[in-house]
Order: C-alpha cells, then sequence, then structure tokens
C-alpha cells in the first residue's frame, strides 16, 4: 500500500499536478515547492488588470505582463529588450532617468504619459519599487491606466465649468433684473410723485379758477334775483334752479379739490386733513367711524404725509364700496420712529379671499390697492390686508427719522 501511494504520488508530480510536497520529520512538518515560489505571484501578475514589469537599472523591460503591452500597443515580443525611456512622456516634475536613480533611495510614485501606437498618449500612474533578489538588482514598475479617471475628471470639470457659465449667467440675469426693478421702482416713484402734483394743481386750478367762475357766476343769478319780481313765474322758476345748480356744483367742486389734494395737508399738516376727511365720509356715507389719532402730531415729511393720506382715502373708499360695514375704525400710532397707520371695518373682504397679504397674488389686486403698496415700498415701510369672520384690517407702517414722543391717543366719534 505504501508502494502504491508513492507511485502515485510521483504520477501526480511528473502530471504537474503537484504544487508542494508536505515532508514530516524530526523537526515537524516542512512544506517543499515544485514550481518555485514565484509561481503564484507570476500567475498573478499575468492576469491583473494593471500593467506590470521588471526594469533594469537603466530602464530595459526585462519582464512585462501581457495588460502592459496592451496598455503600449506593442506585441510583448518586441516590448521584451527595449527602453522603457522611449514610451515615456511629460513625467510629473522630472526626467526618466533622474527617476530612475531616485529609485534606489526608495519606492518612487508619479503621473506620467505614456506613448501609444498610433501617436496618442495614455494618462497613466506608475508605481517604481527597488528590486533586490540573489544579487540581481532591477525595478519592479506597476503601471496604472488613468485614461478613465481623466475622462471622469475632464467630464467634471466640463460640468464644473458649465455650472459656473450658468451660475455667472443667472447672476447677470438677476443683476439686470435688480437693475430693472430698481428702475421700475424709481419710475414708480417718479409716477406717484408726478400724480400727486397733478392731482395738486388740478386741486388748485379747481379752487382758484373754475371754482371762482362759478362763484361768480352765482353772484350774477343772486343780482338777477333781486329784479326777478318783473320776470315772469317761468323765468323766476328757472333762476331759482340756476341759483339752486350754482350752489351745488360750488360744493361739488370745493369736495373734489378737496378730495384730490387738500390744502390743509400742505398748510397744517396730515392730523388735520385726517380730521376733515374722516368728517366729509362719514357725512357722504353715512358710515360711523372710530377714529384715533395722537394729540399732538408733529409735521413729517411730506411723502410720508401723502401716502399715509392716500391710504386712508383708498381704505375707506374700499369700505364704502364692497365691505357693506356700518362702522369702521382709523387709528394711527407712533411707536418709535415709526407711524402706524391701521383700518379697519366689520363687513365683508373687500378683497378675495386667497389674498392674506399684500404680498400674496399681486395679480389679483386693484389699482388702489398696488398703489399703496407702492407707496409704501417707495418708503421702506410695510402694507399689511388681513382678513377675518369679522372684517379687513389694513395696516400700514412707515419709518419716520424724527417723531417727538406722543401722550396717550385720544379717540373721538366722527359723525
Amino acid at each position: 500500500m505504501r508502494l502504491e501511494e508513492l507511485e502515485e504520488t510521483l504520477q501526480a508530480i511528473r502530471a504537474g499536478q503537484v504544487d508542494a510536497v508536505l515532508v514530516s520529520g524530526p523537526k515537524g512538518d516542512r512544506i517543499f515547492t515544485l514550481q518555485g515560489s514565484e509561481h503564484p505571484y507570476r500567475v498573478l501578475i499575468e492576469a491583473m488588470n494593471e500593467g506590470a514589469a521588471t526594469l533594469s537599472t537603466q530602464g530595459i523591460i526585462l519582464f512585462a505582463n501581457p495588460r502592459l503591452a496592451e496598455m503600449l500597443g506593442c506585441p510583448l515580443q518586441r516590448l521584451l529588450g527595449s527602453s522603457l525611456t522611449k514610451f515615456t512622456k511629460d513625467i510629473q516634475s522630472r526626467s526618466f532617468e533622474k527617476l530612475l536613480l531616485q529609485v534606489e533611495n526608495g519606492p518612487q510614485k508619479v503621473q506620467a504619459s505614456l506613448y501609444v501606437s498610433g501617436g496618442e498618449y495614455l494618462p497613466v500612474y506608475l508605481s517604481l519599487s527597488p528590486l533586490r533578489e540573489e544579487g540581481l538588482q532591477g525595478i519592479c514598475l506597476i503601471v496604472t491606466d488613468l485614461s478613465g479617471q481623466k475622462a471622469k475628471e475632464q467630464q467634471l470639470a466640463q460640468t464644473n465649468q458649465a455650472l459656473l457659465n450658468e451660475v455667472a449667467q443667472r447672476v447677470r440675469a438677476e443683476e439686470a433684473l435688480r437693475r430693472d426693478e430698481e428702475s421700475l421702482r424709481q419710475l414708480s416713484g417718479r409716477l406717484l410723485q408726478l400724480q400727486d402734483e397733478e392731482r395738486r394743481r388740478i386741486a388748485r386750478d379747481l379752487h382758484d379758477s373754475t371754482g371762482q367762475k362759478v362763484a361768480g357766476l352765482a353772484l350774477d343769478i343772486a343780482l338777477l334775483q333781486q329784479n326777478a319780481a318783473q320776470f315772469s313765474p317761468q323765468s323766476q322758476s328757472a333762476l331759482n334752479s340756476c341759483a339752486n345748480l350754482a350752489k351745488e356744483i360750488t360744493t361739488d367742486l370745493r369736495t373734489l379739490s378737496y378730495l384730490l389734494h387738500p390744502p390743509l395737508l400742505d398748510e397744517v399738516g396730515l392730523r388735520s386733513a385726517v380730521q376733515w376727511y374722516v368728517d366729509g365720509f362719514v357725512r357722504r356715507s353715512r358710515i360711523r367711524v372710530h377714529l384715533s389719532l395722537p394729540p399732538k402730531l408733529a409735521r413729517m415729511p411730506e411723502d410720508v404725509e401723502i401716502a399715509l393720506f392716500r391710504i386712508l382715502q383708498e381704505s375707506l373708499s374700499n369700505v364704502h364700496r364692497h365691505s357693506g360695514s356700518a362702522t369702521a375704525s382709523v387709528r394711527m400710532v407712533l411707536e418709535g420712529h415709526r407711524v402706524v397707520l391701521e383700518i379697519k371695518d366689520c363687513g365683508q373682504p373687500t378683497l378675495p379671499d386667497a389674498i392674506r397679504t399684500v404680498s400674496q397674488a399681486p395679480e389679483l389686486l386693484g389699482v388702489g390697492i398696488r398703489g399703496m403698496r407702492e407707496r409704501v415700498r417707495q418708503l421702506g415701510g410695510q402694507l399689511e390686508i388681513a382678513h377675518t369672520p369679522k372684517g379687513t384690517t389694513v395696516k400700514a407702517t412707515l419709518p419716520v427719522k424724527t417723531i417727538p414722543a406722543a401722550r396717550p391717543t385720544d379717540a373721538l366719534l366722527a359723525g
């Protein structure tokens, strides 16, 4: 049986089926390799996906695996015995000869380009290590293909550049939009200013020119009425009608002139103008308005006073036209360097229910609301419009540079 086992072992060794033999002896088990200890490593190098070679200290290729020949586009038999120098190009920060000398001091790792048949160059990563084995001095070389990595880096760089271009384009567009918005804001402010100036001019013309003409007409009619006894009854009746019409026209012109631009706003300030307007609104609309104003309100900048007065006008006009409320309240308070105007009603919403603040759904806002918003924005303030089941509240907050300390507000019921 022992002889048969030995014969089978011998046949297996001859057939190349045995790589090593385990022998038991006085010193324990020992392993003897039959094909050389380098065999597993050679198999690994032959099958690896990276180029590998053994070089002489002068850079002559002594051994190369098929992958390196494939990377260089050169037959393996022609590659052996060749100098790697003729395949190298653009070694990072040094020459290939200098790199070979530096390997004697320790492993070196660099990026380089290898010349490939066809006139192209392959980006690679070279790892060189000194090789000293049984009197042989050489260099072990591992070549890693970086073309895929470079392609990804290039693609990433192109993507980053595209993103940078898009960001730059968007920044330019936003800058252009900001310039356009600033131009529109300036234009809007100028239009509001021109509108106020035109209202002031028309109000002055109505009061000083047309009003005076109607007053002269009323005086002439009054003179005719003094001598009306000689007229027929029909003429006297027509004359009385003319007198009444002249009186109504005079009243309407005065009211229209004051609504366009109340002279009190220029002469004595916002407090008196608000008081006058609310009194007239109560008489015309029959809506009871609770008015609360600071007892002493110093003069504010003209644009602030005009903006607050126009917001009051528009808000009370909306109450009269849309809300159906029988009452309303107007409150003005001073808070540090801010003035707050608040108008409330107890009726139906004066704007669509979807709008909770003036910043939402601007396309649904009317011209009057847009005007209020633009006036407030021009002055760096804030406009809020809120709806509840109890009614609508319009609140405008405007900054004022100098406001004297005010005593507690007084309240009066207008109408």
